[in-house]
């Protein structure tokens, strides 16, 4: 009995278990190969047999060039001919195959694990359907077959074996020529699962008849029968991989795990072909989830990035099914990437609807919630698993898991620290420890801020696209506010500082509810006031980055994308605490129209999602407006803090006078900074620039900052402005 031969590949897993992979395909059996070649010969000794007058010339040889007397007569049953050629008669022919048809059928049974026995099982073939295949493979491989099927065809036009030359090659009799017939149906597993593919004849028009197609074996399928390697490298190099070593299923630490491992497991066993799709952010586990469930059955993953593949429709749909179906002969669970299909124009998300219902194979689809409806609605029938953020209770446990796995002492107070602190998808976690082991070396202590850098490295590499980080070197000394101001300011501080401890360890995030938790504020008042100075200084104090939003990056003008940009900030910037600035976002804040037109109602629906977004959000949106009013008030009600920022008054204008002036800055003694202030009723970014303009002079003038400097500087800087005549 042959036994099976496997790619060297096995999982190492924890507790020094290994699980050999069912990575195929091992080397044939040469005595299969050789039966099947001997069944082709005689197949097309029976061929020449019964066909021979299709070639056969007015003197009595043999040719190709005409349509003969003899083949007309044979084919209308007028008189008694003989073949020119000597063959072996018709019975001793027929014996002889069926001789080999048992042989053949009975070794299949004892080696079960032959790659003919493997393609019977895995695509459900019958006897007939699986000789269909094989003898074809056979021909198309031995160039002398394919030259004596020219013959026996007596057609050296054609190139190429047809559907029904395959047909007349194989069929007993009509009863069996009807069934092979049958075989080649577009819903016949030959044809759906793409294990062989028909072209077109040009020569026909307008459409090919189904028998006189030309037919061949996939390259893919005649290696995995020939026991080669199915995967080669003519796909796109970042589109495809297997994945071989990984976790077992039991020491992931999972929410909604029953359910997961339910369908998972009878995926993987190919026991239910409806799609399981697997839904959740990067790095929350979907890849490792569905690994872990192939491994454990001695299957590798074959993971397909459907965003590498053709964006052309046709070739997009030829690669998908030849990946499917290539996962299928490599007895690979299949994992598709289709993270990327948010665009509700993509057409493709629906032609792999299309393909997966086609194939009926089983699949694993990975997507986001964001492309959830548009990946699903081609797939009506499928298991959904939510794989979202991980539980705040649940966060240590993992953390601690992942600890260990990276030789980290899994000290419970640090651990629960980063597990109240970051918001990390397992991927996140498990590369950030993964940057901090690099840094510390295979033995080093665990290092909290190598690994907040690391962490923060992430986002700062996922948010670029849409916000940018902002920093600053003032301090609150160098912020002028009334006390109101600064009262709601420290109140906001505290709120982000304590919010652990009474929305968990109080337990009012069950009364209010997910819409509870945001910490949204709206900043307002006239240009220059200090709003964004604030946004940073509180990001600063509570040693946050601040991530200040490109409003022209995130609002697009087809339906759908704002709301597709602001998830996806929103689901970056909650793996780690950051500040959001939506600076000068007036055009988000004006009172929302009547619904008079499409336009009006979807730029609601934008501002909707945005309020949405904003009170779940567990880190701090501040949005600035330069509107004193006018600002839609239901608007005003779904954020926390509010403030206003008025123009300074008089006094707060000299301490801003003064609080510009730095330590290495020569100034005279007689400068009246009240009366300044009093005349000149500007903001403190426009005292800030004057007072920058001012030094300038100072330093080209080569003399100490007067008076005189500083109201040429301010009416400067006013006029600019279009504050003063000319």
């Amino acid at each position: 009995m042959t036994r099976p031969r496997y790619i060297a590949a096995h999982c190492r897993l924890a507790g020094g278990r290994e699980q050999p992979l069912r990575c195929r395909v091992m080397p044939t059996d040469r005595e299969h190969a050789l039966a099947i070649y001997r069944r082709a010969q005689l197949l097309l000794t029976r061929f020449l047999q019964r066909y021979w007058y299709r070639a056969a010339q007015g003197a009595g040889g043999l040719g190709d060039l005409f349509v003969t007397v003899e083949e007309v007569s044979a084919e209308l049953e007028i008189g008694e001919l003989q073949p020119p050629l000597a063959l072996d008669p018709p019975e001793e022919i027929a014996a002889e195959l069926k001789k080999h048809r048992g042989h053949e059928r009975a070794s299949r049974l004892s080696n079960p694990h032959w790659p003919a026995c493997e393609l019977a099982r895995a695509a459900s073939l019958s006897d007939e359907a699986l000789e269909y295949i094989l003898v074809l493979a056979t021909l198309q491989g031995s160039p002398g077959l394919l030259r004596t099927c020219t013959f026996a065809w007596a057609d050296f036009s054609i190139k190429q074996p047809t559907a029904g030359f395959i047909v007349e090659l194989l069929a007993d009799d009509a009863e069996h020529r009807l069934r092979l017939e049958g075989h080649l149906a577009p819903d016949a597993p030959l044809r759906r699962l793409r294990l062989l593919q028909l072209g077109e004849d040009r020569r026909w028009q307008p459409a090919t008849p189904l028998l006189q197609r030309p037919v061949f074996v996939p390259d893919a399928v005649g290696r995995f029968l020939s026991g080669l390697p199915v995967l080669d490298e003519g796909y796109p190099p970042a589109a495809v991989r297997l994945e071989t070593l990984g976790p077992w299923p039991e020491t992931l630490i999972l929410h909604a795990r029953e359910r997961a491992d339910r369908f998972l497991a009878a995926n993987v066993m190919r026991e239910d072909a409806l799609p399981v799709v697997l839904v959740g952010g990067i790095g929350s586990g979907r890849r490792t989830l569905a690994r872990a469930h192939a491994l454990a059955v001695g299957r590798p993953l074959f993971v397909v990035d459907l965003a590498a593949l053709a964006w052309e429709l046709e070739p997009f749909e030829q690669q998908v099914a030849a990946l499917i179906r290539d996962g299928m002969l490599a007895g690979a669970a299949t994992f598709l990437r289709a993270d990327g299909f948010d665009d509700r124009t993509d057409k493709r998300p629906a032609i792999l609807g299309r393909t997966i219902r086609a194939l009926g194979l089983p699949v694993i689809v990975s997507t986001t919630e964001h492309a959830l409806p548009i990946v699903t609605s081609a797939m009506p029938d499928v298991h959904i698993i939510h794989l979202g953020d991980v539980p705040l209770d649940a966060r240590p446990g993992l953390y601690r898991h992942l600890f260990s796995q990276r030789g980290f002492p899994a000290d419970l107070e640090v651990v629960s620290r980063i597990a109240d602190t970051y918001r990390l998808r397992p991927g996140d976690l498990d590369r950030a420890l993964r940057d901090v082991r690099a840094t510390t070396g295979e033995q080093g202590d665990f290092d909290l801020a190598a690994f907040d850098g690391a962490v923060r490295r992430q986002v700062r590499s996922s948010l670029s696209a849409l916000a940018s980080p902002v920093t600053t070197t003032q301090r609150w000394t160098d912020l002028v506010l009334p006390e109101e101001q600064r009262l709601v300011i420290e109140e906001i501080i505290l709120h982000a500082k304590f919010r652990v401890r009474v929305f968990e360890e109080w337990g009012f995030s069950r009364k209010l509810g997910a819409r509870g938790r945001g910490l949204g504020c709206l900043f307002s008042g006239p240009p220059g006031t200090g709003k964004t100075m604030t946004a940073t200084l509180i990001a600063q104090e509570l040693g946050l980055d601040l991530y200040q939003v490109d409003l022209s990056r995130i609002v697009d003008k087809y339906v759908g994308e704002t709301e597709k940009n602001l998830a996806r900030l929103f689901d970056e910037a909650s793996r780690v605490p950051v500040v959001l600035l939506f600076d000068e976002a007036d055009s988000l804040f004006a009172s929302r129209t009547k619904v008079e037109s499409s336009n009006d109602r979807y730029a609601n629906l934008e501002v909707n999602f945005l309020l949405q977004r904003m009170e779940v959000h567990d880190g701090i949106s501040i949005l600035t407006t330069n509107m004193g009013t006018g600002i839609d008030q239901a608007f005003k009600r779904r954020l926390r803090f509010r403030v206003h920022f008025d123009l300074p008054e008089a006094e707060e204008r000299e301490v801003l006078w003064r609080s510009m002036v730095p330590s290495g800055l020569a100034i005279t003694n007689d400068i009246d900074w009240m009366a300044l202030a009093k005349r000149w009723e500007i903001s403190g970014a426009i005292i800030r620039n004057a007072m920058l303009r001012a030094a300038f002079l100072s330093a080209a003038y080569g003399r100490p900052l007067d008076n005189e400097l500083l109201q040429r500087a301010t009416k400067s800087e006013l006029w600019e402005l279009g504050r003063l005549g000319s």
